[in-house]
This record gives structure tokens, C-alpha cells and sequence, in this order.
């Protein structure tokens, strides 16, 4: 019986997260109501305030699980080591985007905080390999923040652009330039690595 009503509750939650991401083609996320929402996801109202407050509520659900799972396999990238993990990251990050392409391009277009969660949380964990290849004494943290917001925001931009034009590039060989792009500049003076 559990497991039943588990399910009925993630196609519920689905079906909300699908319809926000079809009406936000054609509309703000501040210009969605609840009573639009509804109608086109078939669901009654009473079902989304069963397990929301309001939309920024069901909008931080959404970021919230998608962050939750890009940060999952932290661990078993570090212990990867450099440069492997990066690759490891880009695909993971780059397999969770796709296959919730609709939300994720949703967020990317429209919410802020998704991508600045998302680069915070990957900051310190390239920070770790930056500093270990060219050593702490060679490392400013304020420039390499400063250099990392560059890379990060490269990265969404690339990502937004490939969500909107997938024709364009198959998913391997996007996972292949950003793991060449981000690789080169973390190591900014050997361009030969590995």
C-alpha cells in the first residue's frame, strides 16, 4: 500500500513540475497561478496545496531534488582524483539535465538561484583539484572565485543553449567540449594534460 501511494504521490508532484515547465514557454514564472496550473496538469487545486504552500514552494522542490542528486556522487568523484574527476562530474551533471530536460530548461531560464546553487556547490569541490595541481602557494582563492563564476557561467550558458538547440550537438560530444573547455582552463598553464 505504501509503494502505491508513493508513486501516486511522485506522478502528482510530476505532473505539477511538467505543467510549470510548459507554461513557463509562454509566460514568467510570477505570471503562473495556481488555478493555471492546475487546469493544465488535471489536478484540483486541494491536490496542489496538499503538498505545496505556493508555485516559489513547488519551485524549490524542484531545485532542491535536482541539486540534491547533481551533489550524490560528490563522493565517489573525489576519490577519482584530478583530471578524471571532472570528467566524471561533467557527465553525471550533463545526464541529470537531460533527462529532466523540460524542468532544467525551465530553471535555467528562469530562476537565479538554480544555477548559483548548483556553482556554489561545485566551487569548493573544483576548488579542492585546482589548488592540488598548481599548488597553494600559487593559488589566490578571491581570483579563482572570480575565475570560476566565468567557467560556471560558461558552462549553464552552454548547457541552456544545447537544451534549446539539441539538434545542434549530440549529448556525448557536448560532454566531450566541456570536459576539454573546463579541463583546459582549470589548468590554465599545461594545455597538454591528460
Amino acid at each position: 500500500m505504501a509503494t502505491k501511494e508513493y508513486s501516486c504521490v511522485k506522478r502528482t508532484k510530476s505532473a505539477f513540475e511538467n505543467s510549470l515547465a510548459a507554461l513557463s514557454k509562454d509566460r514568467p514564472l510570477n505570471k503562473i497561478t495556481v488555478k493555471m496550473l492546475c487546469e493544465h496538469a488535471q489536478l484540483s487545486r486541494n491536490a496542489f496545496y496538499f503538498h505545496y504552500k505556493d508555485i516559489n514552494d513547488l519551485i524549490s522542490e524542484i531545485e532542491d531534488g535536482i541539486v540534491n542528486a547533481a551533489l550524490s556522487n560528490f563522493d565517489s568523484f573525489r576519490e577519482m582524483g584530478f583530471p578524471k574527476n571532472v570528467r566524471a562530474m561533467i557527465v553525471s551533471l550533463i545526464e541529470l539535465i537531460d533527462s529532466r530536460r523540460e524542468v532544467c530548461g525551465m530553471l535555467l531560464d528562469h530562476s537565479d538561484t538554480f544555477t548559483e546553487r548548483l556553482s556554489n556547490a561545485f566551487c569548493d569541490f573544483n576548488y579542492q583539484y585546482y589548488e592540488e595541481y598548481h599548488g597553494k602557494e600559487n593559488v589566490n582563492r578571491a581570483a579563482f572565485d572570480f575565475f570560476y563564476m566565468f567557467i560556471s557561467n560558461g558552462f549553464y550558458g552552454l548547457l541552456k543553449y544545447w537544451l534549446d538547440n539539441p539538434d545542434k550537438m549530440s549529448k556525448s560530444e557536448l560532454i566531450g567540449l566541456t570536459y576539454v573547455l573546463i579541463k583546459r582552463l582549470l589548468v590554465q598553464n599545461n594545455p597538454d594534460i591528460n
